[in-house]
Order: C-alpha cells, then sequence, then structure tokens
C-alpha cells in the first residue's frame, strides 16, 4: 500500500514541483518505510521551498542521523529549533532540542519524537 502512496505521491511532485506539502507527505510515506536517503532527499526539498515547516527539520535530522550522518542531523535539528522559535512552535522546538540533547549525551541514533 505504501509503494501506492509513494506512486501517486511522486506523481503529484512532477504535477506540483513547488508545493511542500506535496513532498512532506513523499517524505513521510519514505521514513514509514525507513527509506532514509530518499525521505532526506525529499525534506530537503520542503525546507527549500518552505524555510518555516518545522516538523520538516525534525524529521530530516532523525533520517540523517539513521543514515549515519551525525553532523547533518544535529544541524538540521539546530536549523528547526531555530525556525521553531522565530515562529513560535513551541513543542516541535522542545522535541528537536530533546532529539538534539540526546544524540550529545548518548551518541545514539534517537528516534523521532512523536506525540
Amino acid at each position: 500500500m505504501s509503494q501506492q502512496r509513494i506512486d501517486a505521491l511522486l506523481a503529484m511532485t512532477e504535477a506540483q514541483p513547488g508545493e511542500a506539502m506535496v513532498w512532506y507527505g513523499l517524505a513521510n510515506e519514505y521514513f514509514k518505510l525507513s527509506r532514509w536517503r530518499e525521505a532526506a532527499d525529499a525534506l530537503r526539498r520542503v525546507v527549500s521551498l518552505n524555510a518555516d515547516y518545522t516538523s520538516a527539520y525534525q524529521m530530516l535530522g532523525t533520517s540523517l542521523m539513521n543514515l549515519g550522518e551525525r553532523e547533518e542531523a544535529t544541524q538540521a535539528w539546530r536549523d528547526g529549533i531555530e525556525v521553531a522559535g522565530r515562529t513560535g512552535a513551541w513543542k516541535a522546538r522542545q522535541h528537536m532540542e530533546g532529539l538534539l540533547a540526546g544524540a550529545s549525551e548518548a551518541g545514539d541514533s534517537p528516534g523521532l519524537c512523536q506525540d
């Protein structure tokens, strides 16, 4: 079922390449399947289209951490924290601060903090 959604979302990205929500939906499907590289690529597109999309930074950092790209992951979370502070997304900011702290303290690959 997820591959069908991915195929549909890929078609939508071709039809609407400037639509951040479509790219985020695609990233979410990749993320659910642990397809970290594809998720990270789609999430980078999201933040390039909408620099205030705080949840994209959160998922991007987690995808990158799962790829072993620790520096890029922590930078994505730092960027997301800055954006969340600027936009008032306090809950997303708290989540990313926790992910960043966990990455600094444990050296593990922390997961995505979800409600």
